[in-house]
């Protein structure tokens, strides 16, 4: 599951306060990102969005199965369990995928990375790196 607690008190007298726990966001090998005030992760085999200040859940989408994503210019960046690689808006209004297509295939247990405008994706056997700086 997941909580948000708030650390407490001041020099020599720290404590920590629970604010919520939820069973939900149960992340098997990819951590959550946190953005503008919701978190975005993978509760199991399910995409969601939940509010940082509250832990509700504002939206889920299944399709990707247990996967990893990324944050990168106010979009998440996904890949799926089986190499779906999806660009998702980073929205708590909805899910809104801009764009996807089958990048790789076997298991992709390893998150994207992105560096100098390229992004690379790993499955159990090979790594590809996808060229996204612009013409």
């Amino acid at each position: 599951g997941a909580a948000l607690v708030e650390m407490t008190g001041g020099p020599g007298a720290l404590g920590v306060e629970e604010v919520w726990f939820r069973r939900e966001m149960k992340n098997w090998f990819s951590s959550s990102v946190l953005h503008a005030g919701h978190i975005y992760g993978f509760d199991n085999a399910i995409l969601k969005c939940i509010s940082a200040a509250t832990g509700e859940t504002r939206w889920r989408h299944r399709g990707f199965n247990k996967g990893s994503l990324i944050l990168a210019d106010g979009h998440l960046i996904v890949l799926g369990e089986e190499g779906e690689l999806a660009l998702v808006e980073a929205s708590p209004d909805a899910y809104r995928r801009k764009a996807g297509f089958q990048a790789v295939n076997g298991k992709c247990w390893t998150a994207p990375s992105l560096a100098n405008g390229r992004l690379f994706l790993r499955n159990l056997e090979e790594i590809l790196c996808l060229d996204l700086s612009a013409p």
